[in-house]
């Protein structure tokens, strides 16, 4: 038996496999293959901010679009949306809860 041919085997499959890996990277790249790529409009309007697990086939979802976000219920046998609030109002909340840990750490400070 020549060995030449098995190294000749082995470093084309080498080759095959790094070209399907490099022609993978450039799709996804592109865009190809998980819908249209995104070339025109760079901002993003989209963002998942938060995924809990409920059980094994259930999940919620914290889906924030543009000024609002949306507490979604998603698996199981259907998608439920669930509450729609405005970002700002969140923001506001974490706000006036750190404003009450303050308010009670001065408090209990001041006490004799």
């Amino acid at each position: 038996m020549d060995y030449g041919n098995y190294f000749q085997f082995f470093l084309s499959l080498i080759f095959i496999i790094g070209l399907i890996f490099a022609f993978s990277l450039i799709a996804k790249k592109l865009g190809l293959g998980n819908g249209p790529a995104i070339t025109g409009n760079k901002q993003k309007r989209l963002k998942i901010k938060e995924v809990r697990p409920l059980d094994a086939k259930r999940k919620v979802v914290i889906v924030q679009c543009d000024n609002k976000e949306h507490i979604i219920l998603v698996g199981g046998t259907n998608d439920l949306l669930i509450d729609t609030i405005p970002s700002e109002t969140s923001s506001n909340q974490a706000d006036s809860q750190e404003d009450v840990i303050d308010f009670r750490k001065t408090d209990e400070s001041t006490r004799v």
